[in-house]
């Protein structure tokens, strides 16, 4: 069985994702205590914690030792904002992280910061992360989104006004329902700019994933229209990636546990944008397949 980092930007499909993979007895997903912190390594959860730091956490939990949380928590919360959760290192140990790719690797920064998404305070990921986990035979997962159109669409969508935010988050907890969030008008020229920076945003990782597999690290793509498409197949190779041979029934029982974050956007975009048909007709077609 294969460690793993998974790597990710928003709108990704990631967080329903890592809910399902810690269904699985063979994987422990990362996360702080109390069902917190699923992106454990991200400024918001673990503050400005160092690279010599990083490599210490990451060696205790990719390391073929015992597992030791009190080490581990004594190195995070010097910083996290909790300690992370009991971690079961007896099968594959992994976590999502954000990433914010602005050029090839040689400037490919991980930042730390879910808010900004920008590299305001980061980690040099050619020199820091990448030895990081080459010396731990870590694979690398990377989340896509091929549909640049509905990609861009959800990222101008936001909190459900047009300004950033993530309405997942109040549909899992109940605090709002799908039918109470309201239509908005697309403006054309704004989006076009969401659009042309999400497709920028593929041509970066596809350098990305080339660069890390000339580093000698193993790198698998993550569709997430196939996640949407057939969930128990998506799950069957991706476990396969990752060396983990579970029965079919495991995974229909993950599926049945649920993934706690609902889906915040139909198939049809009328149900939530004004301007449809025009957004359709200028941008319909914008779409990287992988």
């Amino acid at each position: 069985m294969k460690n793993f980092i998974l790597f990710f930007e928003e709108k990704e499909g990631t967080s329903p994702l890592v809910r399902l993979l810690d269904h699985f007895e063979q994987i422990s997903i990362v996360h702080q205590v109390e069902e917190r912190g699923w992106e454990p390594f991200d400024r918001h959860n673990c503050g400005w914690l160092s690279s010599a730091d990083l490599d210490g956490c990451f060696a205790l939990l990719f390391d073929k030792t015992p597992p030791d949380m009190d080490s581990l928590n004594a190195i995070y919360t010097s910083r996290g904002a909790a300690p992370l959760d009991v971690v079961d290192k007896s099968g594959a140990v992994g976590f999502k992280m954000r990433l914010v790719a602005p050029s090839p690797i040689e400037s490919v920064w991980i930042a730390l910061s879910s808010a900004l998404h920008r590299a305001d305070w980061s980690y040099p990921f050619a020199s820091k992360v990448v030895p990081m986990l080459k010396a731990r035979d870590v694979t690398v997962l990377l989340a896509v989104r091929q549909d640049v159109f509905r990609w861009a669409l959800s990222k101008y969508h936001g909190d459900g006004t047009g300004k950033p935010g993530h309405l997942q988050f109040k549909l899992a907890s109940g605090s709002i329902k799908r039918s109470d969030i309201s239509r908005i008008y697309v403006d054309p020229r704004r989006f076009e700019k969401v659009l042309s920076s999400c497709e920028e945003s593929h041509g970066r990782k596809r350098r990305l994933m080339t660069e890390l597999q000339e580093a000698g690290l193993r790198v698998h793509p993550l569709l997430y229209e196939e996640f949407l498409a057939d969930k128990k197949s998506y799950l069957t190779r991706l476990l396969e990636h990752l060396g983990i041979r579970v029965s079919p029934d495991e995974i229909d029982a993950a599926l049945q546990q649920g993934a706690y974050f609902k889906k915040v956007h139909s198939e049809d975009i009328s149900e939530f944008v004004e301007n449809h048909e025009e957004l359709i007709q200028q941008f319909g077609d914008r779409y990287r397949s992988w």
